[in-house]
């Protein structure tokens, strides 16, 4: 294949998925973003069933429609909001696309597509067809606020014997752990008066930051890597509103990380045994684990030797590591620059993951 002619169409798709504002909070925009990706696949022959969960759509690349395929390759099309909205008429600067979802997630998007389409033309030159293709696509519209329906429920559709999550990791990293989470509601319950007396009463939110540093005292565990579990407090309310009341009721949420060594639920119980307010679970999600495939020498032989390890972060990926299937997490390189207003994609390691990752799968048609 012209590999200047893939680099500035794989660019273009990217750019053109990035003007796209596909936010939860935007109305229609994702069900936009999906329509686009499906005119796009449409134009190019290629089959594709789409799937709308609960209002979140999702579209599902495969050999044939209920058959599994040797490899999946994962993406999302959500993006996070953003206050400039410069950020969604991508740039190029120094060497980097910038933009909302440059690195998070549009790049493997059009990074799929683009592999999609080749392979399939490889195949079409012998005389074969879609169904003799040995990767397929899941794209899913829900990553951003938990993947519940995308990865969630679509992903349970679809077999496959190993899968590569790209959303993570950089090319000298095939990330093959992270963290569970465990989002937890804190509630305190105490005496609103007037503030002018604040003796009579009894502060809601000094109950609530009581609790707070008492449970942050079971979390002392340090260690380089920081792999081991933490806690953060992300959210805090108290009173109603009202500037010279005693408020009388406060809540918190504390976002809970834990690696595999540690057991969720035990958690929750020890924190429930310490604090004298209420603990409420909002969310939880598994620990990915990659488990063990001869796929993983096969892409670490064509990542040029990267080494394997882990992140701090959650993913889509736990989905498929919940049914015990083999996978990893890759990415470009972004510098750490996710949802942020610098939010952009080193342009050299766009183009080695697609370079990596075509013969990478040429060789697993071969197997």
């Amino acid at each position: 294949m012209a590999v200047k002619h893939i680099n500035n169409e794989l660019l273009q798709l990217t750019e053109d998925l990035i003007r796209i504002p596909s936010t939860c909070e935007r109305s229609g925009t994702i069900l936009q973003c999906a329509d686009f990706i499906a005119e796009w696949l449409n134009k190019n022959s290629i089959k594709y069933k789409r799937y709308d969960i609960n209002g979140t759509p999702s579209i599902v690349v495969l050999p044939s429609e209920g058959v599994g395929t040797k490899v999946l390759l994962m993406a999302h099309f959500d993006v996070v909001e953003v206050e400039n909205e410069s950020l969604f008429s991508p740039w190029i600067e120094n060497g980097s696309l910038y933009g909302r979802g440059a690195i998070d997630d549009k790049y493997a998007v059009a990074l799929s597509l683009l592999l999609f389409r080749e392979h399939l033309a490889i195949l079409q030159e012998r005389g074969l067809t879609q169904e003799d293709m040995c990767f397929g696509l899941l794209l899913t519209g829900d990553e951003e606020v938990g993947g519940s329906n995308g990865a969630g429920i679509v992903g349970e559709k679809i077999g496959t014997d190993f899968f590569i999550a790209l959303d993570g990791g950089n090319p000298g990293l095939i990330v093959i752990k992270e963290k569970g989470i465990v989002r937890i509601r804190l509630e305190a319950k105490g005496k609103a008066v007037h503030a002018a007396r604040p003796w009579l009463g009894q502060n809601a939110f000094d109950l609530l930051m009581k609790d707070y540093m008492t449970i942050k005292a079971l979390f002392t565990e340090e260690s380089p890597d920081y792999w081991h579990k933490t806690v953060a407090l992300t959210r805090c309310e108290a009173g109603n509103g009202s500037v010279n009341i005693v408020p009388g009721r406060a809540k918190a949420i504390l976002d809970i990380r834990y690696p595999e060594h540690d057991d969720p639920d035990e958690i929750v119980a020890a924190i429930k045994e310490v604090v004298s307010g209420q603990v409420i679970i909002q969310d939880r999600a598994a620990v990915f684990y990659g488990g063990e495939s001869p796929y993983f020498n096969l892409l670490q032989k064509h990542a040029n030797g990267a080494v394997f390890g882990f992140e701090h972060g959650s993913s889509d990926a736990r989905y498929l590591s919940e049914r015990n299937i083999p996978g990893a997490i890759w990415g470009a390189v972004g510098e750490m620059s996710q949802h942020t207003e610098e939010e952009h994609i080193v342009l050299d390691s766009l183009f080695f993951m697609f370079d990596s990752l075509d013969a990478f799968l040429r060789e697993t048609a071969e197997i």
